[in-house]
């Protein structure tokens, strides 16, 4: 947290940074707890989540069916390797 910023704002700041964790039901329960108690205080919040969610949908009716390249998934998965070894 700055100097300038309120208690509030920064956990909108780490609400709004975990969102799409959140989306993707990649959290913990109690950090989505956490959120959805803070969504259901923050308007704000609430509003930006909103949205986030809405694009995701979107993207994901709109690409759901697509196959990346083999190529390019053969080179995602060696560097994930490769930073799993790290």
């Amino acid at each position: 947290m700055t100097g300038s910023e309120t208690p509030a704002e920064h956990d909108c700041e780490q609400v709004l940074t975990r969102v799409y964790e959140f989306l993707d039901h990649e959290l913990d329960d109690a950090s989505g707890d956490a959120i959805r108690t803070h969504l259901a205080a923050c308007e704000p919040c609430l509003e930006r989540f909103d949205v986030e969610q809405a694009v995701k949908a979107l993207v994901s009716r709109c690409c759901g069916n697509d196959k990346a390249p083999d190529q390019l998934r053969s080179k995602v998965m060696n560097r994930i390797s490769e930073l799993s070894e790290t």
